[in-house]
């Protein structure tokens, strides 16, 4: 007995013909199926670059186009506490920006070689203008070019040295931004905390109003 099966059209057909039919239905699938199986190609995107300055590990790098740079100046915009800052890096052998450090809570400045001459560099790597204490001793770096002031940072060491007279070193310093004055350990008198922008002048006065040198910290 022949089985009869209908077609898609509802025809009659018989078994041999229904494997062929088959055949080619499932020969028609694979193409189609083929046809979806075709992905659109993806969109690969590059990976971002790295540019400008970056802090990694600690130390600050700068980098142009990826790649950091080395041995060489640069001036540099940063925003902080949404004022924009302009100042002076430089950026090492290893590429890795000069900068001090903090010890035990206090900013200590690195004071580095460059082109023969010195300059100082805080602790976010940029140069430094200005006077400062650094190790307990004064440091003054032009205030236009940032280059170690050598006869004005001797000078200032001098009239710092412990017990002093003050009247030297007050004037060379010029008026503080703050004084402190509180009872003494020293002695029978008063001490006075002078406050300056990057350091601190500690100060002993007696009852006959003589006024000497006790000490100077960096801020």
């Amino acid at each position: 007995m022949i089985s009869l099966i209908y077609d898609l059209e509802g025809k009659k057909i018989k078994m041999k013909k229904w494997v062929k039919f088959l055949g080619i239905i499932f020969c028609l699938l694979l193409v189609q199926t083929s046809i979806f199986a075709v992905k659109a190609p993806a969109i690969v995107q590059a990976g971002t670059v790295k540019s400008g300055l970056k802090k990694e590990n600690g130390r600050y790098y700068y980098y142009a186009e990826g790649v950091k740079v080395k041995n060489t100046w640069k001036t540099i915009k940063t925003v902080s506490n949404g004022k924009t800052i302009s100042g002076r890096y430089f950026f090492g052998r290893d590429g890795a920006a000069y900068a001090g450090k903090k010890v035990k809570g206090a900013k200590v400045p690195a004071v580095k070689k460059i082109g023969g001459k010195y300059y100082g560099f805080g602790i976010s790597g940029r140069m430094l203008k200005g006077t400062y204490v650094i190790n307990e001793k004064f440091y003054v770096f032009h205030s236009k070019t940032g280059v170690y002031d050598s006869e004005r940072s001797v000078r200032l060491r001098k009239a710092s040295e412990y017990e002093k007279d003050a009247k030297t070193l007050r004037k060379l310093l010029g008026k503080p931004q703050k004084t402190v004055t509180r009872e003494s350990c020293y002695g029978e008198g008063r001490e006075s905390i002078l406050y300056y922008p990057n350091f601190m002048v500690c100060l002993y006065k007696n009852e006959q109003g003589k006024e000497i040198v006790l000490g100077i910290l960096g801020r």
